[in-house]
């Protein structure tokens, strides 16, 4: 995990994801149109999609070939509907993104009931948008509660949309979670997917407690970040805090061991643990 990487990823999230806050959320669903593809676990679906009575007209291309067509009315700041495939129902919520658009997809059993384990959130993009290789470690995200080893949350969560990085952070072992909480920088990136995410795990409140501040604060700060052009520099502090922080939890695994790295590393977690910094004085900082 190198800071030139995170550099080249802090490019894309810049127009991946800006909060939704400062325009309608009609205007937001309508702007939609065109083709999008699916990238990471969506690759190979695609969306095609138009503005229609306020909502959106689409045909989904599932990684099969399978092809559905829906119309999805506006639903606050998304578009949602019911699609039929062969098999089965799935509901969809489409959310917007400065490019790009995110889709929650639910699939519904017999009885229409959701199936909430096999909730998935799916990333699509325009064609002509690229994005930089996952690196070694990487895992895709998991929407279902499940052990999270630490340093793959920590490669993989750049990567996941929202609700995943929700549902991974809240799949971490209680134990490493405060860890997380030391490194104010990292926390910051950590709880800007969390406030983003449509669903609020049960701990965003242990996330938020100690930082002086709230999810409304840290969206609107991130957001101003973006539209000022400081993203990628806010990603490389990122990167280097997490260089950081993934040599603590890998000796506090016992994955690394030799005295001259995990000493260091334990009087750096010492230092943070009394200090003053916490995620509020790092966005007065940006």
């Amino acid at each position: 995990m190198t800071s030139n990487f995170y550099r080249t990823l802090g490019t894309l999230l810049t127009v991946l994801v800006i909060s939704a806050v400062l325009t309608p959320a009609q205007a937001q669903v309508e702007r939609l149109k065109g083709t999008y593809l699916g990238v990471a676990e969506a690759q190979g679906m695609r969306l095609d999609i138009s503005p229609s009575g306020g909502g959106l007209h689409g045909r989904f291309t599932d990684s099969n070939g399978t092809v559905a067509e829906f119309d999805a009315p506006s639903v606050g700041t998304a578009a949602e509907t019911v699609i039929e495939f062969p098999q089965r129902k799935v509901k969809i919520r489409i959310f917007p993104e400065a490019v790009g658009l995110r889709m929650i997809a639910i699939p519904l059993d017999a009885n229409g009931q959701p199936v909430i384990d096999e909730t998935n959130a799916l990333v699509f993009l325009p064609p002509d948008v690229k994005v930089p290789e996952v690196p070694s470690g990487y895992q895709p995200p998991t929407y279902r509660k499940r052990v999270v080893d630490p340093d793959t949350f920590l490669i993989s969560y750049p990567f996941w949309p929202p609700e995943g990085v929700a549902f991974g952070y809240e799949s971490l072992e209680a134990r490493y979670r405060p860890l997380f909480g030391l490194f104010p920088v990292v926390m910051t990136d950590v709880l800007w997917k969390l406030c983003s995410s449509s669903y609020k795990p049960g701990v965003l409140g242990e996330a938020l407690r100690g930082q002086n501040v709230t999810c409304d604060q840290v969206l609107r700060k991130i957001d101003e970040v973006q539209r000022r052009g400081r993203f990628a520099a806010y990603k490389a502090r990122v990167a280097k805090e997490a260089d950081v922080l993934m040599t603590s939890v890998q000796c506090a695994r016992g994955y690394i061991v030799k005295p001259e790295i995990c000493r260091p590393a334990a009087k750096r977690v010492s230092d943070a643990a009394i200090s003053m910094n916490t995620v509020s004085s790092v966005l007065s900082g940006l």
